[in-house]
């Protein structure tokens, strides 16, 4: 192994950053900025411009989280996103042309392939590789690159809309996104530390062949075989708490903007409100970052359990804060911004994090796979219900009341995770399975 050489796995995490700032952060974020527009253009209502994105996930999210994360396993994280990044780029693009309601669908299959080869999941795995000691760290690094991006394209979209159009403020930045991303997935992404001659952290042989080292490294590259995965408890705990919460988190976030533009700020023109949204949209992502730094060290040095239900229990405690905003009282809604940002940016970024430590990361590809598809379903259906909830009652209340409950129930599914002595029930079963084998 090279120890001369300096470690390539910062130049990974910095990939990863701009990958997920892209990817997620530009494209998760900025697409439901054009709801208001896609209302005005076509004459669609709410249930209609949130089911797009709810249709593509509950069909094609299944068969792609899966086929993706085998593929990650099978192929590389770097094949992987190379291909993803191209599936992305195209959605924006083919979104900025889009002229009836099936190509919108359409467009919203392929943003659906794109966030599986080219979002956390590839970039979970890469970064696992890459990192043992300093993983969770080194992914709160790469989803602040989310809320980076996110803080960004309200600002990026709105610019490019009130001088070109919103169709050549979604090309500008689909283009954009092909541009930055497909020259470091070609040229600087390198999928393990072997490909580089180097060993996980940056350690040198003798520091990975100690015995602490030694024995993480043979949990971690000891294949978890799927059937024992899916007859664990902390498997389904994860994938349930995980669903409830990214659910009631993915609902929240893709109405705020219809939230604010077209009931707390009616009465203004979209011109006059947009610039007020901005801002607090901005500082949701913004709050998420100090979160995805702080609790990616806390991951580092405590029981990943406790440290995801704090980020959990925030989530549903944060949500409720949006009954008290009106036009008269916009404090409030920047409340809600630093509460919901931060409670937001730990909860994606803990899930691969409590994954890895109850299974390893040699299969963790597969169980994301199967993970991302489960959570990426309650957060399209989420938006959709609550949608449909407000075209009936003409009200966000059932539906906001809707998703503290479902936060509620995500946190509560995580609190029975079975851990003993800080380590998880899965990982000592696993361990005692291995030493039989040998």
């Amino acid at each position: 192994m090279n120890r001369t050489k300096k470690f390539y796995g910062w130049w990974i995490a910095a990939a990863s950053f701009i990958f997920m700032g892209m990817t997620t952060g530009f494209v998760f974020y900025g697409l439901p900025f054009f709801y208001d527009h896609y209302v005005n253009t076509f004459g669609w209502n709410r249930a209609t411009v949130t089911s797009a994105n709810a249709i593509a996930k509950i069909i094609g999210g299944p068969i792609f989280g899966i086929l993706a994360g085998w593929a990650i396993d099978r192929f590389s994280p770097k094949r992987v996103m190379i291909v993803g990044t191209i599936f992305v780029s195209s959605t924006l693009v083919g979104l900025s042309s889009m002229t009836s309601l099936w190509m919108f669908y359409f467009f919203y299959f392929l943003n659906a392939l794109g966030y599986v080869t080219a979002g956390p999941l590839p970039n979970q795995v890469l970064l696992s590789y890459w990192f043992n000691r300093l993983r969770g760290r080194m992914m709160g690094i790469a989803y602040v690159g989310i809320g980076v991006g996110g803080a960004i394209v309200p600002f990026l979209a709105s610019s490019f809309t009130a001088n070109y159009g919103w169709r050549w403020s979604l090309r500008l930045i689909g283009l954009m996104i092909l541009a930055v991303l497909l020259p470091i997935a070609i040229f600087i992404i390198k999928s393990k530390p072997a490909d580089v001659g180097q060993l996980p952290d940056g350690e040198s042989p003798d520091d990975h062949l100690s015995p602490v080292r030694q024995t993480a490294k043979t949990c971690d590259e000891a294949p978890v075989p799927l059937s024992f995965a899916l007859k664990t408890p902390a498997f389904w705990l994860i994938a349930i708490g995980s669903l409830f919460s990214i659910a009631s988190v993915g609902g929240a976030n893709q109405h705020l903007k219809l939230f604010f533009s077209k009931d707390i700020l009616s009465h203004l023109s979209t011109n006059e409100s947009e610039p007020m949204i901005a801002p607090i949209i901005s500082l949701v992502l913004i709050s998420s970052i100090a979160a995805r730094l702080l609790m990616g060290y806390l991951a580092d040095k405590f029981t990943k359990k406790y440290v995801m239900l704090i980020a959990y229990f925030a989530t549903a405690a944060s949500i409720p804060i949006l009954f008290t905003v009106s036009r008269d009282n916009l404090n409030t809604a920047y409340l809600f911004a630093i509460f919901f940002g931060f409670s937001m940016g730990a909860d994606y970024m803990l899930i691969p994090l409590i994954v890895a430590d109850c299974f390893g990361v040699k299969s963790l590809g597969r169980l994301m796979g199967i993970i991302i598809t489960a959570d990426s379903m309650g957060e399209a259906i989420s938006p959709w219900i609550v949608g449909h909830i407000y075209d009936i009652t003409g009200s966000y209340n059932w539906g906001f009341g809707l998703l503290t409950s479902m936060a509620l129930l995500g946190a509560l599914a995580i609190v029975f995770i079975p851990y003993r002595n800080g380590v998880p029930v899965s990982r000592l079963h696993l361990q005692k399975l291995e030493q039989v084998s040998t």
